[in-house]
């Protein structure tokens, strides 16, 4: 079937859709789903895959890997929810990913609760940018697809609970429930103008503990040892590592510590994060950080560093120019040109591309600007057409792309 006659097909499904997108965007927006409440994140993921459930889609709530010694943290995250158009067996076919986590937390919903002008072409809410609009789009393009059975291959949608922290239990799952795609569409935000993604930065996230000895500041200060002396001495060094013109960036943006202005400080701790453009660049990033943790500026002080390379870098392999020849295709199609964008944000689409050597494009979601702030806002005349661009070009992928071979991880 050509282009112009799936298009005409979609145009014909898509035509009453419109309400009911913004109907299913305004009930997940107010629903809360910050990254570290891993309850509120899996209530909104039963709701999502309850809604493909009733498209026809098996659903999965992905059991959690046990999670590092050093990350305890992690136990408290959500789960990774699962929708595929066939069984397991059958492979993931082509893929659509997002999270459902936001940076947002527990009460910013009732506080600010999604809001819909036509007038101004704006519609806001938490989350409503980053990424609850992509996840929609994924949900009604999957739902678009199955019902006018033009998809010759599987479908298989992954919602994930810790992007905003890293993906660091979604990765391992993404590993296992994605390789040996024929494509990945990623939703994240998308640029205003029609900006798609064809490169991202990776990210690492680290967690720097710090113990010291207490001493009272003023009369027996030597018998102390800083925690955050030491934090200090190790943030300077840190910043060494930091390279613009490469695209390496090394920021201490979390610190805490002390029991009081007058006691030497005890402990001490630290959230790191970095970004880099290359895999290779990102590990060596993270192991002259963790090298640096290894030196000892305060005598008496010992320190621990857990985490690391978390986001992959997003690269302009050959496989995602073809799949961004055929975005191309796609937006002239419709209409409406898309742009090639390099972005300096991390995404989950990086380790599709980087490490599962998939066909992978992101910022495919709907237009908007203000993404982590209490701006944010999309353009909701963008909905329809970015959700008929996803499915064009996923179309597209499934008859221009074989199954992947299978990486060995």
């Amino acid at each position: 079937m050509e282009l112009a006659q799936w298009k005409k097909k979609l145009d014909v499904w898509f035509n009453d859709k419109e309400p009911e997108m913004f109907s299913l965007l305004e009930r997940i927006v107010n629903m809360d789903s910050f990254s570290h409440d891993g309850g509120d994140v899996n209530k909104l993921g039963e709701t999502l895959t309850a809604w493909m459930a009733e498209a026809g889609f098996r659903t999965a709530r992905l059991p959690k890997q046990p999670s590092p010694p050093d990350e305890r943290w992690m136990d408290g995250l959500g789960n990774t929810f699962c929708a595929r158009s066939h069984a397991e067996e059958a492979g993931p076919g082509v893929a659509f990913i997002g999270h459902m986590d936001t940076v947002f937390p527990a009460g910013t919903a009732a506080a600010r609760p999604f809001r819909l002008d036509r007038a101004a072409d704006r519609a806001t809410g938490p989350g409503v940018l980053d990424m609850k609009g992509g996840l929609v789009i994924n949900m009604f393009v999957a739902r678009a697809l199955k019902e006018l059975d033009l998809m010759p291959v599987p479908m298989t949608l992954t919602f994930s609970p810790d992007e905003e922290l890293g993906s660091p239990s979604t990765t391992p799952l993404l590993g296992r429930v994605l390789n040996g795609a024929h494509a990945v569409l990623c939703t994240e935000p998308g640029y205003p103008g029609g900006g798609v993604s064809v490169e991202r930065k990776g990210s690492g996230h680290l967690f720097l503990e710090i113990r010291g000895k207490a001493a009272h500041a003023g009369r027996n200060y030597e018998d102390g040892a800083s925690a955050i002396l030491e934090l200090a001495h190790k943030i300077l060094a840190f910043n060494e590592h930091l390279d613009l013109a490469s695209g390496t960036t090394v920021n201490t943006g979390l610190i805490s510590g002390g029991i009081s202005a007058n006691s030497v400080a005890p402990n001490a701790q630290a959230r790191i994060h970095c970004t880099f453009k290359t895999v290779e660049a990102g590990r060596r990033l993270v192991e002259e950080i963790r090298a640096d943790v290894a030196k000892t500026f305060i005598p008496g002080t010992s320190s621990h560093v857990s985490g690391g390379l978390r986001l992959y870098p997003l690269t302009f392999t050959p496989k995602v120019q073809a799949l961004w020849e055929l975005a191309q295709q796609a937006g002239e199609a419709l209409g409406r040109p898309v742009e090639c964008i390099r972005s300096k944000g991390a995404a989950e689409s990086g380790y599709c591309a980087s490490i599962l050597n998939l066909p992978t494009l992101c910022s495919l979601g709907p237009e908007g600007t203000g993404l982590h702030s209490d701006a944010e806002y999309i353009t909701p005349s963008t909905l329809l057409p970015r959700a008929k661009l996803v499915a064009l070009t996923a179309l597209q992928a499934a008859h221009a792309f074989d199954a992947s071979p299978e990486v060995q991880l």
